[in-house]
């Protein structure tokens, strides 16, 4: 199953009718619901069922207007108020499978524990009765947008974390770095470990700290700036940034692994797609997310 980013629009379920003349409601649907008793009638308007020109119509005598659109259907199920940054782009009963925006944390730290991608999931599934939390399967950093994976129940977050490096077919970010690699695709292999004193992430010597593999590919370049896909063969923490600073051409933005532009006002590091095998269902499921608007606007106007 293949999904992109892109939301789906739901067409409302019932049927509109033009209201040419001043009258009662009971008037009206007298009219158009030959058949139909009084009672059922109530129900519908009971239901909050029947609206004209969007508001909820809930007695016989009210009054309609010549020029209304009067509509007949089902009331709209709740919407949870999803804040900006966080859109589910697929859900099912075990899994939801959200795009992040850059500059929200995908779970919570020592100077912020409330908005995160994570409590805002704890709260859609409240809202929907399905629970009292959602499940990190996986994370990015803050300043990285992209495509995450929740579970909605700890055996799910168990089968597909504990399966991760076989259910994962691949994953691939895109990153605008500075300046061009001199080999338009290749592999970055290296062992990363973690500072304890300043907790920077950084290359180490062999087999100290964890191998880290990443696979890139040339897309576009300027000179100044190019457009890199990576492909994941491990997920170290950082990983991306430390190899693309490694091989001297950070990622955008990303001061703390030494770039020195800042094009787009942000980390230049986008999670666009996953693939996977379903930890219950074992479908194979893969989720697209678009480039960021700011990364191909550093090449407009660009023949490379």
């Amino acid at each position: 199953m293949r999904m992109n980013d892109k939301p789906r629009k739901q067409e409302p379920k019932g049927n509109s009718y033009p209201v040419k003349a001043d009258q009662t409601v009971e008037e009206f649907l007298g009219r158009i619901m030959q058949g139909k008793s009084r009672t059922s009638i109530r129900q519908l308007l009971q239901k909050g069922a029947i609206t004209a020109d969007g508001v909820v119509l809930r007695q016989l005598t009210d009054k309609l207007k010549a020029g209304q659109t009067l509509f007949i259907g089902k009331k709209p199920d709740p919407v949870f108020p999803m804040p900006k940054g966080l859109r589910i782009i697929w859900e099912d009963k075990w899994l939801i499978v959200v795009k992040k925006e850059t500059g929200l944390l995908t779970v919570g730290n020592e100077s912020e524990r409330y908005q995160t991608a994570q409590n805002y999931l704890d709260a859609y599934m409240r809202f929907k009765g399905e629970g009292e939390c959602i499940f990190i399967v996986h994370r990015i950093d803050r300043d990285t947008s992209g495509i995450l994976i929740f579970a909605k129940s700890e055996e799910v977050q168990f089968r597909l974390r504990t399966t991760w490096n076989e259910s994962v077919q691949s994953r691939r970010y895109i990153a605008i770095v500075e300046g061009c690699p001199d080999e338009p695709e290749g592999t970055i292999d290296t062992w990363i470990d973690e500072n304890k004193y300043t907790m920077v992430m950084h290359v180490t010597k062999e087999g100290k700290g964890k191998r880290a593999i990443t696979h890139y590919k040339v897309l576009k370049t300027n000179g100044q700036f190019s457009m890199l896909a990576l492909e994941l063969e491990t997920g170290r923490k950082n990983q991306i940034r430390i190899h693309m600073s490694h091989i001297g051409h950070p990622v955008a933005g990303d001061g703390k692994y030494g770039a020195h532009t800042d094009p787009c006002g942000r980390l230049c590091l986008h999670a666009q797609q996953i693939e996977f095998i379903h930890p219950m269902t074992k479908e194979v499921m893969e989720f697209t997310s678009e480039v960021p608007h700011e990364f191909k606007s550093i090449f407009s106007g660009s023949k490379k």
